[in-house]
């Protein structure tokens, strides 16, 4: 390297705070949203029209979704334990008061749905009866008294109250997470009633009803390949869609007070652009002005003359913005404290397109550090994205930045099984071709590794979740084309895998990687535990003990087996921790102990 490898310097590029998840008050006074300003999210507002933040909650664990009331002054959010994900519903009576706790089941999974149309009841899902499914129940506010609307087998969702307050709209996930139906609940009967009835797989991203109770549209892949924008009907049957993107996705979706406009995110290589376009879909507009970033949400204010959003790029830590319509200006409303730390120097990426093993074109965000590359070239590392159903979005990461200011490349690919792309692609890594998007990992490593500017010696893959078990398998299938391997929180036995992780989420997971009871030899060939004799290079394995989607066990395994081995193997364990890292003094620890040893291993 131009410099020595400097781990301490990591720590302010981790002091940066982040800001999400913004909401305005329904009379268009508050701006509210989450802050990690006190070292993990709580719940700050601000005037809309300009003035000093305060924090509204001080509780010991982070706030997760919150939503006003339509009709006054509450505000409901929920909060879990440790990242355990089993969360709570909580309201403040108003943004004074104290809140007060609706549910006291912590053992308990309670999924945030909506509010009535008159703020007097609220409905959510919870798998109280049942581990493995979630049911539909609504709650009187006033009185706390709660009526269960619905019992079924599986994953459920309340997206909304429907106008007139005698049903919901409901999404199932009963399949997978990706095949997905929509239904209009009777509260009073209970009958279910298909609203977009479809032949294959869809996905339904984002829903918004209309006020005349005529039905809504949707963002969804129902009948194509990419997300568009559809129409559905309140009894039932979908129209042809207002918005179609060819090759990109349509992301998000707000409608205009009046409902004579809709407000939508493209999807672009991972960047966001909004977007807005008549109810029917007609007069689509861009603001060639925007910001460059990823934006995860769109709402219009209540006079409808503009939209608030969260933005956040490589280059820009996050914030959350405004867009006027009157003339088109971007406002930022909200920054994250970065503590004095300059952010002027942070580098956007390139996305580069790799042939794989078949043929297949695999995108990849590619990082280049400011600093020319030394004589022998730029060492690397390869981040894989979790989920995997996922994309990797050029969003602030204090890891990556503070890898390219040590004159590291940072390579980020979205193998096979990657959203963003299609359902085709999306799909290219189930079951049975599971080991397909390692492939992919193969051919985009060779080709980084045949670079001038990049030392073949010195390349590193580092992973989360899902991307976990992308280094195991890395290390276990391509041992020599590694010098490093980082595992955060990842599956290492698919077969103990789904037999421990959180019920509620098995049969998506199940639909993903493939059923133990019908493929359980290609599972067990699959697992990196099986193969881990094979492992040369050092690894740092990280995981928390209340982690409901990946358990612990699964780093444990692969460290006992690497100890016994005498393998070069450090493994940090965190308490009151799930999936992930939400507090700062946790994510201090990590990061410094990822710095360390990079900088002795890479």
């Amino acid at each position: 390297m131009t410099k020595a490898f400097d781990a301490a310097a990591i720590t302010p590029f981790l002091e940066i705070r982040s800001v999400k998840s913004p909401a305005v008050s329904p009379d268009g006074q508050w701006l509210a949203y989450l802050s990690d300003a006190t070292g993990f999210h709580q719940l700050w507002i601000k005037p809309l029209a300009g003035g000093e933040a305060r924090q509204v909650t001080d509780l010991p664990e982070p706030v997760g979704a919150f939503a006003f009331n339509p009709k006054g002054p509450e505000v409901l959010f929920t909060m879990d334990c440790g990242g355990d994900e089993r969360h709570q519903l909580w309201l403040l009576p108003d943004l004074d008061a104290a809140p007060v706790l609706l549910t006291q089941a912590p053992a308990v999974v309670h999924m945030w749905g909506a509010w009535s149309p008159d703020g007097k009841r609220i409905a959510y899902v919870s798998n109280a009866r049942s581990p493995y499914d979630m049911d539909v129940h609504v709650m009187e506010i006033a009185t706390r008294d709660v009526a269960t609307l619905h019992i079924g087998r599986g994953m459920r969702e309340v997206l909304a109250f429907f106008p007139d307050g005698k049903s919901l709209l409901v999404r199932e996930s009963l399949r997978s997470g990706n095949d997905q139906d929509l239904y209009r609940l009777d509260i009073e009967t209970g009958s279910l009633l298909p609203l977009m009835p479809h032949e294959g797989r869809a996905r339904y991203l984002a829903a918004r009803l209309f006020k005349d109770g005529s039905g809504g549209v949707t963002v969804c892949d129902q009948d194509s390949d990419f997300m568009l924008i559809r129409p559905f009907g309140a009894e039932g049957g979908s129209a042809a869609p207002v918005v179609e993107l060819p090759g990109r996705n349509a992301e998000a979706l707000a409608l205009s007070p009046d409902q004579t406009r809709i407000a939508f995110l493209i999807n672009e290589d991972g960047w966001s652009r909004i977007a807005t376009a008549n109810r029917d879909g007609g007069d689509i507009k861009t603001f060639e002005n925007q910001p460059v970033g990823v934006i995860t949400s769109v709402a219009f204010t209540p006079d409808g003359q503009s939209l608030v959003f969260p933005l956040e790029s490589a280059s820009k830590p996050s914030g959350i913005w405004k867009l006027d319509f009157s003339g088109g200006h971007f406002e930022q409303l909200v920054a994250a404290d970065t503590h004095g730390f300059d952010a002027a120097g942070f580098i956007e990426p390139v996305v580069e397109w790799f042939e794989s093993f078949d043929g297949q074109k695999i995108p990849a965000c590619v990082y280049t550090p400011a600093s020319p590359p030394p004589t022998d070239g730029y060492p690397a590392l390869f981040i894989i994205h979790g989920g995997p159903e996922m994309q990797w979005r050029p969003d602030f990461r204090a890891d990556v930045q503070f890898l390219l200011s040590q004159g590291v490349m940072v390579i980020a690919p979205n193998v096979r099984g990657s959203t963003g792309y299609g359902r085709t692609f999306h799909q290219l890594d189930d079951r049975e071709k599971r080991m397909d998007s390692v492939a992919d990992l193969r051919a985009i490593r060779i080709a980084i590794g045949g670079r001038d500017d990049v030392n073949a010696n010195r390349i590193g893959v580092f992973g989360r979740s899902y991307g976990g078990f992308m280094v195991l398998s890395a290390l276990t299938e391509d041992p020599d084309l590694w010098s490093v391997g980082i595992d955060f929180y990842g599956v290492g036995n698919f077969l103990t895998h789904l037999m421990a992780t959180g019920p509620w989420g098995r049969q998506q997971r199940v639909a993903e990687y493939g059923d133990p009871t019908v493929m359980r030899e290609k599972l067990e060939r699959f697992a990196p535990i099986n193969r881990i004799g094979r492992i040369k290079t050092p690894l740092l394995i990280v995981h928390a003990n209340r982690d409901p989607r990946v358990p612990m066990g699964q780093s444990e395994d692969v460290y006992s087996c690497l100890s016994g081995l005498g393998h070069d193997c450090e493994y940090l364990r965190i308490d009151h921790e799930g999936h992930g890292f939400a507090r700062l003094e946790n994510r201090l620890t990590v990061f410094s102990t990822f710095a360390r040893f990079l900088e002795k291993h890479l």
